[in-house]
């Protein structure tokens, strides 16, 4: 009877044990903890943080674009998995886009992700982190996650990003873009020549959270056209503007508006078949002047076939705008190609923002100051004895001083010397010639910029970290487990060879040998 009521007890013990795991484990997953040990809390999340997290009252979905090995994947694992820690309402999904290829392409089409292999064949996106609630959504590319302090530190920027962009597809209203029309410009509704028309670009805007609208500015009542407008864009107008909505354009952006103006060259009734754009006040106080004249560039290099040289690639200048046109974006940044353009110049009345240039033409190229006849040319124009030479500047990005000491940034201009760097071709175009689309992109972004969160601190530096693949492992392993042993081994048989040569010499110096054994 003892034997069983012993067995018995142990049972419930067995049994008392498995149900405490259980309950152990539900209450765990419940009530999730972390605690950080390193030195700088790199892994604590700050108060502002933890408060948007608490608060979520709708669910956000937060997608990582990154495999094995990349260095900003393990540094991204233990940030999420301290804001999951804080909020049940977050889920993230972890997508490797060298394995994942189905979800990849789906992230792709909901969020119109841009994508390609790398040298290595590895693949690339222009965001590794979407973050979305409903409708809405942000991007977040590696160098809004951290900053190049020099060449072995970073500044990391994760926590920053991240709560920027839950706070952002969580409230606030959508950047409104404002499309000007009544002087010729692409439009925003759907046109039988797509040429004239920003149906597909539109589209990709609108899937970026920007809500579009067309503003006329010529109507005799558009007393305020450009009220609640966050950006202006004028797309390639074919009419200049009149004095009256350049004046209202001017007032609106240096009370702290944003203006992308895409303007090639204007045909007109003229002495050289052109005519003024009508924005020369506008553009003036960002240090921007427009040129009267159509661009060419010959250089077999950069020269568009069939285009008579009027179609080329151009450099791009490092700028916030080009981030990824230029070296930083790899070994093969991609390039912008632009046609029928304008060249643009730096001009400095008084009172005028310092302009920074973003696209250059190469050094052959030159600047035709009469297009009378054009349409009958049917190769590159003869170069005129007025006509300047390059290299040109044809885009030029620029910021006044902010308005007041508390405001997130000054007045801003992006001006391009082209109508169709607008051109929805330019989307469809493969990695190395889509410089074009991520130039607007990146422009409407910095154009549109909301404030920066300021109320998470700023992380110290820490040693960048470096990607291995899988050939650099192995690369390693075979050193550390064979090449570096099998070293010390053939070093250690010399060593021992040469000590066992030479156990004889200083008697042999002396004259004399040492003894037999036994002797």
């Amino acid at each position: 009877m003892t034997e069983r009521a012993g067995q018995v007890l142990q049972l419930a013990g067995l049994v008392a044990a498995v149900v405490l795991a259980v309950v152990v484990n539900v209450v765990g997953a419940r009530h999730f903890a972390r605690w950080d040990w390193t030195a700088a809390r790199r892994w604590s999340l700050s108060p502002a943080t933890v408060e948007t997290l608490h608060t979520l009252e709708e669910p956000v979905d937060v997608w990582v674009v990154v495999g094995p090995g990349e260095p900003l994947e393990q540094t991204l694992r233990q940030l999420l998995l301290a804001y999951q820690a804080e909020s049940s309402r977050l889920a993230v999904h972890w997508i490797d886009p060298d394995r994942d290829a189905v979800q990849l392409v789906d992230l792709q089409r909901r969020f119109g992700l841009e994508a390609g292999r790398t040298e290595e064949g590895r693949v690339a996106t222009d965001a590794i982190v979407v973050v979305a609630s409903g409708e809405r959504h942000w991007f977040l590319t590696p160098r809004d996650l951290f900053e190049q302090a020099d060449d072995v530190h970073v500044k990391p920027r994760e926590e920053r990003a991240m709560t920027q962009a839950i706070r952002s597809v969580l409230g606030g209203e959508r950047a409104k873009l404002c499309f000007t029309v009544g002087h010729g410009e692409l439009s925003l509704e759907p046109e039988r020549d797509e040429r004239e028309g920003l149906g597909a670009v539109r589209e990709l805007l609108e899937k970026n959270n920007y809500e579009l609208r067309s503003v006329d500015t010529s109507a005799p009542d558009a007393h305020e056209p450009f009220r609640d407008c966050t950006v202006v864009v004028v797309a390639g107008p074919a009419a200049p503007f009149g004095a009256d909505e350049a004046n209202r354009l001017r007032a609106w952006l240096l009370q702290g508006g944003s203006l992308f103006a895409a303007i090639g060259p204007i045909e007109g009734r003229t002495e050289t078949g052109m005519t003024g754009a009508g924005l020369d006040d506008v553009l003036a106080p960002f240090g921007v002047a427009l040129d009267d004249d159509l661009v060419h560039d010959l250089d077999a290099q950069v020269a568009i076939p069939d285009t008579h040289g009027e179609g080329f690639l151009t450099s791009a200048r490092p700028h916030p705008v080009t981030a990824s046109l230029t070296g930083g974006a790899g070994a093969h940044p991609p390039r912008a190609a632009v046609f029928f353009t304008r060249s643009l110049r730096h001009v400095a009345p008084a009172g005028a923002a310092p302009a920074a240039d973003l696209l250059v033409t190469s050094e052959a190229a030159f600047a035709r100051r009469n297009i009378v006849g054009a349409a009958a040319w049917t190769d590159a124009p003869p170069r005129d004895a007025l006509d300047p030479s390059g290299p040109f500047v044809v885009a030029m990005a620029s910021e006044r001083p902010r308005l007041a000491p508390g405001a997130p940034r000054g007045p801003r201009a992006v001006v391009v010397g082209s109508r169709f760097i607008l051109a929805a071709d330019n989307w469809r175009q493969p990695r190395p010639l889509h410089g074009a689309a991520f130039l607007v992109d990146s422009a409407l972004s910095w154009l549109a910029a909301r404030p920066e969160v300021v109320d998470v601190p700023e992380r110290a530096e820490v040693a960048a970290g470096m990607r291995v693949s899988e050939a650099g492992r192995a690369e390693v392993q075979r050193y550390v487990l064979l090449f570096m042993p099998l070293a010390a081994a053939l070093l250690g048989a010399a060593v021992w060879a040469w000590r066992r040569s030479a156990e004889n010499k200083p008697y042999e110096r002396a004259g004399r040998r040492p003894a037999e054994p036994g002797a």
